[in-house]
């Protein structure tokens, strides 16, 4: 893992806490994770990898904001991603992501972007994951109806 390759690096930015772990687990109904016995969950215990998802989209939308004009996260869509554990994150690790566009393809209006992001701590890559997200821009798109529509569906602040 090579810093240099991503086009965004945030340095020590996602702190993997019990409280988090816990909230992911119950959202997910993660039965692995011992969240219903006590408020404090043994360090070993496996953090599910996808735990990483919301850190790693707000990324990856903050990559295509820096090169489609007039962004709206309303018109994002996340079409796919692929997570490979390398090493098990853990409780108390204090995480980096870094995350670049690998491709870009239009058609019909809608841009399918790839964003491969890296989680890491220290120097060590924990999970990497690929991610495609549609974006619909352009002037085939019936902008209108996609704002209204945004409005009702991505809560402010929920993304970016």
């Amino acid at each position: 893992m090579n810093r240099d390759d991503y086009s965004v690096w945030l340095e020590d930015t996602y702190a993997i806490d019990s409280e988090g772990v816990r909230s992911y687990a119950r959202a997910t109904r993660a039965s692995h994770v011992p969240y219903a016995n006590s408020r404090v969950i043994p360090h070993d215990t496996a953090v599910p990898p996808l735990i990483v998802a919301q850190p790693v989209f707000k990324v990856a939308a903050r990559l295509m904001a820096d090169v489609i004009d007039d962004f709206n996260v309303g018109r994002l869509l996340h079409v796919s991603q692929t997570v490979r554990q390398v090493v098990p994150i853990r409780i108390g690790d204090v995480a980096s992501l870094g995350a670049r566009i690998t491709d870009r393809v239009t058609k019909a209006g809608i841009d399918l972007f790839t964003v491969d992001c890296v989680v890491a701590v220290g120097d060590e890559a924990r999970i990497e994951t690929s991610s495609v997200v549609a974006y619909a821009g352009g002037d085939e798109v019936p902008a209108d109806l996609i704002d209204q529509a945004s409005r009702d569906v991505v809560m402010h602040g929920a993304v970016l």
